[in-house]
């Protein structure tokens, strides 16, 4: 049932484009990348037993030193923050408009009265106890005698009124005992509701009134007003009598507003880098260095889940940007599942590594971890096995990697892609493997040179700057030497047709091909000049001209074993004639498919192979079965065609044009310029037609260009050599 399941997932995913085993890789590398974020990255802050080397006010006896970087909450310092922040918070007063209308109510009784009693013959003493008995404790018998006898009480009464409302209006604040600790000192928020608004108003706690200044407050009011002597006494005398505190602390909402703020203070927070002293030797622990020493060990006892999320996160945002940028839209190539597991294989190790030596290792400068690195290694083989642009780009991407395992330090970041971007540089023209060792000396004069400038800012002295240009150039060149051991191994393991070993396999001093040379030396000359015609054909194209001709030198190495039968090797006798073309057809095929068994017996890489097997198409063998129809008009065209497949790459389908248009100009005479380029014109159309082609990724831009490249090279194959006066005839 599950490996029902499986097949079933698999072709599921094949049917939507998805191949499952590159799938299948993607998501395992994308797991194990994870768990080493999130197991090997965070590390020990610090080593657990330096706790018992550091005491506040003694002297240290060791250095310690952060491992990895610390975030911590500096308590003491948010406390403070907490603090500062709570006293800007304005206490909250209410002004209760219930308070200034009933003291204006009372006001009005009082004058009412006054003025009622003042008008009847009243003695003074009568007329006190008249007011005493209705509003008592307001102004003292002296005030209260002094104001009936005053002519002009009305205009007292007015303006005392006018004084009133303005205080009230002011706010005459009731402080309490306590509870204004924690609060702005300076400014209170007065509240009150006007027009059926609550009105808000910031207010200097100098203008605001208490009971202790409003008095204050009523004569510069009065003295505003420019009252004259006796009236403003008496104006003042009544605004102080029945003024009242109107504005109250509003404890909650001023607790609310309080408790508001301290969710949004941020607590500060404090940051050990890697390679910081917590504790330097020699010198006194203070208490601020005795708390960074506990953040740094309570860092040890728990995960930093803040931090660890975020590296997750960035590690799957890297790990999608690399997926875009190594895919076939951007990379332009299709990876094989070899070229593929290397290259996952590479990146993860690669990343294992800086993240090991990052918790692991201290390094002087963090940049020496660059040097450790081979990124140089792993994009020259690349740029060999897969393709320049390819390798490129995964430079880049480990470069990515690299900056999260080594805390984003950007020189790290900037070394790491200047090597692993010359990597892929300096192989573009290498076709010799002896070319390597000079690619590694190329490799060590840019690294050297990266590492120089890179370590420049932070170097002292001349020797801070000889380091690290020895080791840049030390990892160079090793990449260049090991790139030229680990290469053959490469090749051999993942058979691929790198162009040392194409270069290799078109020797032809090769046994087979010296063999074919002895035993079918036509065939073998009809290689030779197919390969010439395949070759010059994908360079003008684009495609890969050494994989053609070493596809040309072995596409009809399976004609070796009965070279009697094709035409090239024959003298004057066909032994054709002598059996009937059903059993011809059958050799003529099998060469295709001994040729294959061949290559692959000898070790040759897919691709030449491919070609091998592919050179012939499905086309029909046309000699043989027009023969057949003699004899057999019934004769079916599947038999009389070969068995293989079309080509299904560039270089496939140039060879099967070169074979073709070589061995069909074999039965030109004396052909012209004119002629041969019809004639080369109508067997690559014939081909189109038969849609030998459909498959190989050829244009019809591709199919010229391959036409007025036979035809040049045939026009010099077959031109006539220029007769010179007075050579004879036998001289030529």
């Amino acid at each position: 049932m599950k490996r029902n399941k499986a097949n079933s997932l698999s072709v599921f995913l094949v049917s939507r484009g998805f191949d499952p085993f590159a799938f299948s890789v993607m998501a395992f590398s994308f797991v194990v990348g994870l768990v080493l974020v999130l197991f090997i990255g965070p590390g020990a802050a610090v080593s657990p037993n330096v706790i018992a080397k550091a005491e506040v006010g003694a002297v240290a006896d060791t250095d310690v030193v952060a491992e990895r970087d610390v975030s911590y909450v500096d308590e003491n310092a948010t406390a403070l923050r907490f603090e500062a922040e709570e006293r800007l918070v304005l206490p909250i007063f209410v002004v209760d408009a219930k308070v200034g209308e009933g003291a204006m109510e009372r006001f009005r009784s009082f004058q009412d009265l006054v003025l009622s009693l003042s008008s009847k013959p009243y003695a003074a003493d009568s007329l006190y106890y008249q007011v005493q008995s209705q509003i008592p404790g307001v102004l003292a018998k002296k005030d209260v005698t002094r104001l009936a006898a005053y002519p002009l009480k009305s205009q007292a009464f007015a303006n005392a009124d006018a004084v009133l409302r303005r205080v009230f209006e002011e706010g005459v604040a009731a402080l309490p005992a306590t509870g204004l600790e924690r609060y702005n000192p300076d400014y209170f928020e007065l509240r009150r509701w006007s027009a059926g608004r609550l009105g808000e108003e910031e207010v200097p706690a100098a203008r605001l009134s208490t009971m202790k200044t409003v008095g204050a407050a009523i004569e510069n009011e009065v003295l505003a007003r420019r009252l004259s002597r006796p009236l403003d006494e008496l104006v003042i005398l009544l605004a102080k009598a029945f003024v009242a505190e109107n504005a109250f602390f509003d404890a909650d909402q001023s607790q609310q507003r309080l408790d508001a703020v301290r969710l949004q203070v941020a607590p500060v927070f404090r940051t050990i880098s890697r390679g910081d002293h917590i504790i330097r030797k020699g010198f006194v622990v203070t208490n601020a260095d005795w708390l960074r020493l506990q953040a740094a060990l309570a860092a040890n006892s728990h995960a930093d889940w803040g931090k660890l999320a975020g590296e997750a996160g960035l590690f799957a945002l890297f790990f999608g940007l690399v997926l875009v940028l190594l895919g076939p839209e951007v990379a332009g190539v299709t990876l094989d599942r070899r070229s593929l597991s290397i290259s996952v294989g590479s990146a993860i190790c690669i990343f294992a590594a800086v993240l090991v030596m990052s918790r692991f290792m201290r390094f002087s400068d963090p940049l020496y971890l660059a040097m450790f690195l081979p990124a140089a290694l792993a994009t020259l083989l690349l740029a060999i096995l897969v393709g320049q642009r390819f390798a490129l780009l995964y430079g880049i991407s480990i470069s990515l990697f690299v900056l999260l395992a080594a805390n984003f330090d950007a020189r790290v970041f900037a070394l790491v892609i200047i090597s692993s971007g010359a990597g892929a540089f300096v192989v573009r023209k290498a076709y010799s493997r002896i070319d390597l060792v000079r690619a590694g000396a190329v490799l060590a004069l840019i690294e050297g040179a990266a590492a120089v400038v890179l370590a420049a800012p932070g170097s002292h002295g001349l020797l801070g700057l000889l380091v690290p240009a020895g080791a840049g150039s030390v990892n160079g060149f090793l990449c260049g030497v090991l790139s030229l051991a680990l290469l053959p191994i490469i090749e051999q393991a993942m058979n691929a047709p790198t162009r040392f070993r194409l270069m290799e396999l078109s020797d032809l001093n090769a046994p087979i091909l010296k063999r074919l040379l002895t035993v079918a030396p036509g065939t073998y000359s009809h290689s030779i000049t197919v390969a010439h015609l395949a070759e010059s054909a994908c360079r003008e194209i684009g495609a890969d001209p050494l994989l053609a001709r070493v596809g040309a030198y072995y596409h009809d190495i399976g004609k070796i074993d009965q070279p009697e039968y094709f035409a090239e090797n024959q003298a004057g006798y066909n032994k054709h004639d002598e059996i009937n073309p059903r059993l011809s057809v059958t050799v003529i095929r099998s060469h295709v498919k001994l040729g294959v068994e061949k290559t692959r017996s000898l070790g040759l890489p897919e691709e030449v192979i491919s070609i091998v097997g592919e050179h012939h198409g499905t086309s029909k063998i046309a000699w043989f079965y027009n023969q057949a129809l003699k004899d057999d008009p019934d004769a079916k065209s599947e038999d009389y065609s070969y068995p293989g497949q079309t080509p299904s790459s560039r270089e496939a389908a140039v060879v099967m044009l070169a074979d073709t248009v070589e061995a069909a100009s074999r039965t030109l005479k004396r052909p012209t310029i004119s002629r041969l380029e019809e004639f080369i014109k109508e067997l690559v159309m014939e081909k189109v037609r038969q849609g030998q082609l459909d498959h190989s990724d050829l244009t019809f831009k591709d199919i010229e260009t391959i036409r007025g490249s036979f035809a040049r090279i045939l026009a010099g194959h077959f031109h006539s050599r220029i007769e010179y006066p007075r050579m004879k005839e036998g001289q030529r």
